[in-house]
């Protein structure tokens, strides 16, 4: 599936069946397809400010559809809807379906200027164009990021068991199927916290009360991976007391499949354990965290904002590396632009020069990868900048993946973005680099933070 088309009109099957027809016409095949949510619903939701869930409700339903063997979806637009209503949910759908909208409405384009066919003809026009690159909107990602982590089936240990927001994640998680959570902690605390915020666990849940029994477990081979460091049998018993290690080492004796911390815990408390048992995948120097930044119409990678305050020229290649490694995980597009005030030689200075050896570095270790830098945010994002300013590079204008050259501008950039872009939700921070995955929540998490979280982590582990 490369095209996909919204049909906005009053005479839906008649034009619904045009497209089909003209899709056919050209060669090509397609199907139709109708939204999971009837025309009431959709403006109930729309009214009460919730198209976010709508859209991601309706990404999840089309994703679940067999439309690899299609060239073009046809979908079938707003029904039973005022005219405003129907312009609304039928310009969303579409930015959430990255669809273009054939339309006999004469005002349409006002609504949606960019992606509006009016007639045959266009539409013919447009079938016989190479398809565009699809776009990951907002809801594609989150629902496709459920739709892995459900398929994964993994096991997450989620150390802070008894926390009122972990205990309500962990309810949900279950109740969609993303993964099989494994609570840490005991357990007539974690029952009575889910009490207190009108949660019903299953009887199955799996609950590990820690015990220094169940410490003594992990005691010799906790050891043998701090020997260098002289831990004793008594230090080792010490740190297993703490939860988060715990959960460390059931990670890695293979028991669970991710870790999750962080609602109640500092990034310092969740990361050290990890570094110190998990430690860094073969081939990995250092490890780097990404943001998703999802957009309404489309999702970029942002990396390193939450680890690395300074980077050397090699860390920050082994950044950009592992970026590349996390879009093409997800299933996103990777044009990797390594950010700077300077693009390409327009700039001086040692900042611009770290950035520039950086690159230099990426491309002698994967030739393949798509990257450039320096690049300044607009020269990377905009096709007009990225073309004067770096012309023949195969990522300026068009870049999906951006590595800040410090914790300072990636923090700040991130934030920036996330609070100022309309529609904007940023998922994360990931952990990229370790040998097993896990990640780490910030102390101000909503419960949906920590669902997507553990979703992330199933998806890393695979």
């Amino acid at each position: 599936m490369n095209r996909v088309y919204l049909v906005a009109s009053a005479n839906m099957e008649a034009k619904v069946k045009e497209v089909m027809d003209a899709v056919a016409g050209a060669g090509l095949i397609a199907t139709a397809y109708k939204p999971c949510v009837n025309g009431a619903d959709a403006v109930k939701e729309l009214k009460a400010h919730n198209s976010a869930v709508l859209m991601e409700k309706i990404a999840a339903d089309f994703l679940k559809q067999d439309f690899d063997s299609v060239d073009a979806v046809v979908v079938e637009g707003a029904q039973g809807m005022s005219d405003v209503m129907a312009q609304k949910y039928n310009d969303t759908l579409a930015t959430a379906l990255d669809a273009k909208i054939y339309s006999d409405n004469d005002d349409a384009d006002l609504f949606c200027p960019n992606r509006i066919l009016f007639c045959p003809k266009c539409l013919a026009k447009d079938l016989a164009a190479e398809p565009a690159e699809r776009k990951t909107s907002q809801a594609m990602f989150r629902a496709g990021l459920l739709l892995k982590a459900s398929k994964a089936k993994k096991r997450i240990v989620l150390p802070e068991g008894s926390e009122p927001r972990t205990v309500q994640a962990a309810k949900l998680v279950i109740d969609r199927g993303i993964a099989v959570p494994v609570l840490i902690g005991k357990k007539d605390e974690i029952l009575a916290v889910a009490k207190e915020q009108g949660v019903t666990l299953p009887a199955n849940i799996e609950i590990i009360e820690p015990s220094a029994e169940l410490a003594e477990k992990y005691v010799p081979t906790l050891v043998e991976l701090r020997k260098s460091k002289g831990m004793t049998e008594d230090q080792a018993r010490a740190a297993l007391a703490d939860n988060v290690m715990l959960g460390t080492m059931m990670l890695k004796m293979g028991e669970v499949d991710g870790l999750v911390s962080g609602a109640i815990h500092s990034t310092a408390d969740t990361l050290r354990p990890a570094l110190q048992v998990i430690k860094c995948a073969p081939g990995v120097k250092s490890v780097s965290s990404v943001f998703f930044m999802c957009m309404p119409d489309k999702t970029y990678i942002y990396g390193d904002c939450a680890i690395n305050l300074n980077p050397t020229a090699e860390e920050l290649a082994g950044i950009a590396q592992q970026c590349d490694d996390t879009a093409k995980a997800f299933g996103l597009p990777s044009r990797v632009a390594l950010l700077s005030y300077s693009t390409m030689n327009s700039g001086k200075g040692p900042d611009a020069d770290l950035v520039r050896e950086a690159t230099k570095i990426v491309k002698e270790a994967r030739p393949e990868m798509l990257v450039d830098g320096p690049l300044q945010y607009d020269a990377a994002t905009v096709p007009s900048v990225g073309s004067l300013k770096a012309p023949g590079s195969t990522v300026a204008g068009k870049a999906t993946v951006f590595v800040f050259p410090s914790l300072s501008a990636g923090n700040i950039g991130y934030k920036a973005v996330q609070r100022s872009a309309h529609g904007t939700i940023a998922i994360g921070p990931m952990l990229q680099g370790l040998a097993k995955p896990v990640n780490d929540l910030s102390r101000g998490a909503l419960v949906e933070d920590i669902v997507y979280t553990i979703a992330l982590t199933a998806v890393q582990a695979g």
